[in-house]
């Protein structure tokens, strides 16, 4: 069986400024610049943390020249390794950056914090038996949230996102299957107010590990 690396983090304040700039310098200019573009400063910091959290995933597979080099991406715009066998997929929602990786696999990942949502503009995304089961449940939001990230994760691993019909996929026995691809789906409890799913297409374990980036630097 498959073991999938899941790193995260999260943030509840600005990083010190220098020490926000130092790491900074260890993207390429690309990124920098695309995070820049965010106004906001949590995004800033997710965005920079979630390519944090894949610096230290490449690490722990001994993996540490030249990543940027390593990345490519798919003519849907999903981000890949070029090394052989090696997947990641990282996602941020609320205060928490989480990113996964593998060897040769295939994987999806999906945070998602339970914001309050009119759950009726997302009725035509679910199909009729999740719809009932959502309506049913004694907590509609985190019975939508769980088949949400489900779905998310499952389009992220597949690498076309959302030009996947959602309403097609069917989660059974922790598994989806569409367009003759099985894929394996956990979704686990994370922490309070938050739901995580990982899609592989093989079955899998995985590993959980926390990053301070305010503690534990880097550079």
């Amino acid at each position: 069986m498959h073991s999938i690396d899941i790193f995260f983090t999260s943030f509840k304040e600005p990083l010190e400024h220098s020490l926000f700039s130092d790491y900074l310098s260890l993207l390429p200019p690309d990124l920098r610049k695309k995070n820049s573009q965010y106004l906001r400063w949590q995004d800033r910091h997710a965005h920079l943390f979630g390519r944090l959290l894949l610096i230290e995933a490449l690490k722990s597979c001994d993996i540490e020249n030249n990543i940027w080099d390593l990345i490519a991406y798919s003519a849907h715009k999903r981000p890949y390794l070029t090394l052989n066998g090696y997947d990641f997929n990282i996602s941020h929602s609320g205060d928490y950056v989480i990113c996964a990786i593998g060897k040769n696999i295939r994987l999806g990942i999906d945070i998602e914090e339970h914001r309050r949502r009119n759950l009726k503009d997302f009725r035509n995304l679910m199909t009729a038996d999740q719809w009932g089961e959502i309506n049913n449940a004694s907590c509609p939001l985190n019975e939508f949230y769980k088949y949400w990230t489900i779905k998310e994760s499952v389009i992220k691993a597949d690498g076309r996102g959302f030009y996947i019909p959602l309403n097609e996929l069917e989660v059974k026995n922790n598994t989806v299957y569409f367009e003759d691809k099985l894929w394996f789906v956990n979704d686990f409890a994370f922490t309070k107010g938050y739901s995580v799913a990982l899609a592989t297409n093989q079955s899998s374990t995985f590993n959980l590990q926390a990053i301070n980036f305010y503690t534990s630097h880097m550079v």
